[in-house]
C-alpha cells in the first residue's frame, strides 16, 4: 500500500503543472476534432474543410481567406487547415491582391451558394448566417472591407497585421469606423515598421463597437505564414466564441480579467463591447 501511495504521489507531481499550465490558448493552438480535407476551385478557390461535413447535423460557419501582397493559401497552410479542423468551412482567394475585399466577398459568396446547391457536398452542410473574413496584411485590409462592403454577410473579421494607414493605397482603404461586428486587430510586437502598436490602437479606438486587440510578443509582419506561429490559438478562440458560440472560447477575451489580458506572451491586449453567446 505504501508503494501505491508513493506512486500515485508521484504521479501527481508529474502530472500537476500539466494541468496548471492548460489555457484556453494552448486547447485552441492544436488542431481540433475534425479531419480536414482540401481540394481546389478551378484556379481562384483554395478550400479547406472537415472531410465529415455535417455529421450530426452540424452546419459549418465559413471562413473567407485574404492573403497579403503576392501572397497565395499555401503560405498561410498552418492556419487555413487548423481553422477547418474545428470545424469551419473555409475558402481562400487564390488572388494575390486582396485589399479591396471584393475576391474575399465573391468567395464567401461562393460557399454560400454552394449551401444552396444540391450537386454540392456543402449542400445544406453550412451555416451561412456566421461568416467570417480573416486576412493578413493587405488581406487584413481585405478582411475589413468584405466586412463593411458585404451586405451584412459578415458576422465575424480577424485582421491580422493590419497596415498602418499611410501604407494602404486609394484602392484599397478601408473604414474601421463603419465595422458593425465584432473585430480582433491581432499584430506583433516586432511588427513596427507596417503593423505597429500605434496604428493598431488607432484602428482599435476607431471600432464603434465590439473589438478587441493584442499583440503577440517576437512576432513579426509574416509570423502568421507557414505554421501560424504563436497567433493560432487565440485566432482559433475568437473564431470559436463569435461564430460556434463556444463559451470555454469566449473567456480568452471577457472575463475578469480575460486571459489574454494575463498571457504573458502577449501584450496591449485590450477589449470593449464584446458580446455575449446567442
Amino acid at each position: 500500500m505504501r508503494l501505491l501511495a508513493t506512486v500515485v504521489l508521484l504521479l501527481g507531481i508529474m502530472v500537476s503543472p500539466a494541468r496548471a499550465t492548460a489555457t484556453i490558448e494552448s486547447h485552441y493552438r492544436v488542431a481540433g476534432p475534425w479531419t480536414v480535407a482540401t481540394a481546389d476551385v478551378g484556379t481562384a478557390y483554395k478550400l479547406y474543410y472537415p472531410a465529415d461535413l455535417g455529421v450530426g447535423g452540424f452546419r459549418h460557419p465559413i471562413i473567407t481567406w485574404g492573403n497579403g501582397t503576392d501572397a497565395v493559401p499555401s503560405q498561410y497552410s498552418g492556419v487555413l487547415n487548423q481553422l477547418a479542423s474545428w470545424g469551419f468551412a473555409v475558402v481562400a482567394s487564390t488572388d494575390k491582391t486582396t485589399g479591396t475585399g471584393s475576391e474575399m466577398i465573391d468567395a464567401a459568396r461562393y460557399l454560400v451558394d454552394r449551401n444552396a446547391d444540391p450537386a454540392s457536398a456543402f449542400y445544406g452542410k453550412l451555416d451561412v448566417t456566421k461568416v467570417g473574413a480573416v486576412g493578413h496584411s493587405q488581406g487584413a485590409g481585405g478582411s475589413v472591407n468584405t466586412a463593411t462592403k458585404s451586405g451584412g454577410l459578415i458576422t465575424s473579421v480577424v485582421p491580422i497585421a493590419l497596415p498602418a494607414p499611410r501604407l494602404v493605397g486609394s484602392g484599397d482603404r478601408f473604414f474601421v469606423d463603419q465595422l458593425t461586428c465584432p473585430v480582433l486587430f491581432l499584430s506583433g510586437s516586432n511588427d513596427w515598421l507596417i503593423s505597429p502598436h500605434s496604428a493598431v490602437q488607432g484602428y482599435y479606438n476607431a471600432v464603434p463597437g465590439a473589438a478587441a486587440k493584442a499583440m503577440l510578443k517576437g512576432a513579426g509582419h509574416n509570423t502568421i505564414q507557414g505554421s501560424g506561429g504563436g497567433f493560432l490559438g487565440y485566432l482559433t478562440a475568437w473564431l470559436m466564441y463569435t461564430l460556434q458560440g463556444d463559451s470555454t472560447a469566449r473567456g480568452a477575451f471577457v472575463g475578469s480579467p480575460p486571459e489574454i489580458g494575463t498571457n504573458p506572451s502577449w501584450e496591449n491586449a485590450a477589449q470593449k463591447s464584446l458580446p455575449w453567446l446567442s
